[in-house]
Parts: structure tokens; sequence; C-alpha cells
């Protein structure tokens, strides 16, 4: 959820609930689970049910998102599809405060693992095929982090990351593990090519020109989907 686009008076209370350690989820479960659901029937119609890949989440915080993904694939019964989690669980990085016309500070949006592992417990989720991968993204986004886990295909990528230096590092994470198409949503999208993961977004194109876009629709309050494919030779 981008800051800047709620009114001061509300940023407050979020903030104070969070330090709290109050569950506030900014995206409901009725708006992002029929996205989800929709995002794996179309991976599944278009290169089938054999080929598809995990899913990737940058930005974890509280475990919302990843929950919601969790109960869609049990609907699904994709049984075999893994959820990795990549967060500092420490918030927001220094770095923050200087990126995106300031809307960001450091620390915000702070969720400690043990607090965020104990709110996927409490949700059902299966530890066995979900993994929270915790620190920096430039000590975590690693081809040994690909290599431990033995990834080999991204299918679904939530980029949460807000910030655009967090936003791009994930997605040049990703560009070995889009092996044909897969569904990337952005969650703090705003409509505005020089901020945060649009800007980054616009850059990932860019500099992969083996890569396409296609929009595949939005969600309340700041969600964008595109779905990434390879270009036909």
């Amino acid at each position: 959820m981008v800051r800047g686009l709620l009114p001061e008076s509300a940023n407050k209370k979020i903030e104070k609930l969070t330090m709290d350690n109050v569950f506030i989820p900014l995206v409901s479960s009725a708006e992002i689970e029929p996205k989800y659901n929709r995002a794996w029937k179309y991976i599944i119609e278009r290169i089938g049910h054999d080929a598809k890949g995990d899913y990737l989440e940058f930005g974890v915080s509280h475990g919302s998102s990843l929950s919601c993904m969790h109960r869609v694939l049990k609907e699904l019964k994709l049984n075999d599809v893994r959820l990795f989690g990549f967060d500092s669980f420490e918030g927001m990085p220094e770095s923050a405060a200087n990126e995106d016309g300031g809307v960001w500070k450091p620390g915000q949006f702070a969720s400690p693992i043990e607090f965020t592992r104990k709110l996927l417990t409490d949700r059902g989720v299966d530890w066995s095929r979900t993994f929270l991968i915790k620190g920096w993204f430039n000590e975590t986004l690693t081809p040994e982090t690909v290599k431990k886990h033995s990834i080999t295909k991204a299918s679904v990528i939530m980029i949460d990351c807000d910030i655009y230096s967090s936003s791009k590092a994930a997605l040049t994470f990703c560009v070995p593990l889009i092996k044909d198409l897969a569904i990337v949503f952005f969650d703090d999208w705003k409509d505005d090519k020089d901020f945060g993961e649009y800007k980054a977004f616009e850059e990932f194109l860019k500099e992969n020109p083996q890569f396409e876009s296609e929009p595949f629709g939005d969600y309340a309050p700041t969600g964008k989907i595109f779905v990434v494919s390879k270009k036909a030779k």
C-alpha cells in the first residue's frame, strides 16, 4: 500500500497499530484471492499443469498475501507448488528515506519473523512447502539461495517491497526463473514512471528485451498485475 495515497491520520494509526503487533491487512483476502485463482488457472491453461513453477513473494511483512496464496493453492489442489517469502523482517532499509521522494521510512512495515511465522501457522500454512527467507535482498537474492532451495522456475511473483531499489532487485533475481511466462503482481503501484515499482518494472523490461508484458488486471487499493512472457523467436 502506497503510504502517500492515504490520509496522514490513517498512516499514523496504521503505524501505531503495526508497532503494537496488531495485524492489519491492507489488501483484503476477498480482493486478492480471486486474482490469485485466476492467475493459476491462466498459467495452467497456457503451459499445462506439469510445467508450472513456484510462488515467489518479495516483501512479506505479516504474511497476509502469502497466506491468501496458500489457501488458493490448496483450493486448486496445486499441492506441489512451493511458496517462498523474502523479507528482512526488519522493515524498510535505511536507503528508503532517500527513495521515491521520501514517501517511505526506514523500518516501516517491520514484522519480526517469529510473529509472522505464528500468524501464518494460525492460518494453516503448510511449512513443508513454505519457506521464509530472512535478510536484506542484497544478501538473500543470490544464486546460492536458488541452489539451496532448488528453485528452477517462478510462475507467480508478488512484488510487495514498495521502494524502487528493492523492487528492481527482486525483478532482477527473477530473470532466470521466468522460463516461459509468469504472472507478476505489484502491490504498491503508483501511476508514475519515476516512482517505486512502476520505475523498477520499466527498467526491468528495457534491460531484458527477451520479455514482453501485457496487463492482467488490478486490485484495490493499489495493485497491478501483468503477464510477463518470453517473446517468440
